[in-house]
């Protein structure tokens, strides 16, 4: 085999970072009977250029040819890897765990403490984060489908516009870190932003488009119905079909789901190097920044 380089991706890499993960992820849904849609290839070369501009985004080339792709982000201590990828012909053949190690290692030097992903069901995958140190912290369950009922509005609370400052301080004490720029990422691509007030406290947000939710965060234990009846009211908007991502411990909105209707359609697994945050209080964004 001809000799693997490794290097920092660039802007004019994005067409192909975003080839190699559209041709890597339709092989292994076709692998395991995944009937997920795959995603348009506009919004991955957003997302990808996203990450490349705010994180860290590395591949692997073999004659001139991107093959491999690791992208993550850091925000404040928390490091989140964002695309693991290599191209179905060329797995197996030693090129994903050196790249998945230099990101890691970048990620370290840039502060990070606690490393955690969205795994694919891929067993190999899973196993290169598992020689990381990154543990399975339960699964991600992926819900969607038009609400046969939708909860009912607690009397005493209201939406607001999303205020970045507000989600800065909700996602510090829910999440673990802030982390603004993906904020304005969300909010130049239309995700639309509320914060649920209730005594003139916020005490939670949601952010939705086009029926998907997320992410979503409340402050205290006590508030996830309420922000959660309000996020998939709006998301369903005059009847049409939402999505959202919850990660095994957060009850609530494993409950909201179920009552609603919606069917469990896919499911993956969250890992990491160690536990953070209150993620029984959260539902991700989706597997790009969580």
């Amino acid at each position: 085999m001809s000799a693997i380089g490794y290097r920092d991706a660039r802007p004019e890499d994005i067409p192909a970072l975003a080839g190699v993960f559209l041709e890597a992820v339709a092989d292994m849904f076709d692998r395991h009977g995944v009937a997920t849609p795959i995603p348009p290839r506009a919004a991955v070369e957003r997302g990808y250029l996203h990450v490349l501009e705010t994180g860290i985004f590395q591949v692997a080339e073999i004659e001139g040819e991107i093959v491999g792709i690791a992208g993550a982000v850091v925000r404040d201590r928390l490091w989140f890897l964002s695309a693991f990828w290599v191209l179905p012909a060329r797995q197996r053949e030693g090129i994903g765990m050196p790249l998945l190690r230099r990101v890691h290692r970048e990620g370290a030097a840039r502060g990070a403490e606690r490393f955690f992903t969205w795994s694919s069901i891929d067993p190999s995958a899973m196993a290169a984060y598992l020689k990381l140190g990154m543990w399975p912290g339960g699964p991600i369950l992926q819900f969607e489908g038009i609400p046969k009922s939708l909860p009912e509005a607690a009397s005493d609370t209201t939406t607001v516009p999303l205020e970045t400052s507000v989600a800065q301080a909700l996602d510090r004490q829910v999440r673990g870190a802030g982390r603004m720029v993906d904020h304005r990422f969300w909010e130049e691509g239309g995700l639309m932003g509320r914060a649920v007030v209730r005594g003139g406290e916020e005490i939670g947000y949601f952010r939705h488009r086009l029926g998907t939710v997320g992410p979503v965060a409340w402050r205290a234990p006590a508030d996830g119905p309420a922000v959660l009846a309000l996020a998939l009211r709006e998301a369903a908007g005059a009847g049409g079909e939402v999505r959202l991502a919850v990660p095994g411990c957060n009850r609530a909105a494993q409950t909201l789901a179920m009552a609603a209707g919606l069917k469990l359609v896919a499911h993956a697994q969250f890992m990491t190097s160690a536990p953070f945050g209150a993620l029984e209080q959260y539902l991700p964004s989706g597997p790009s920044l969580f």
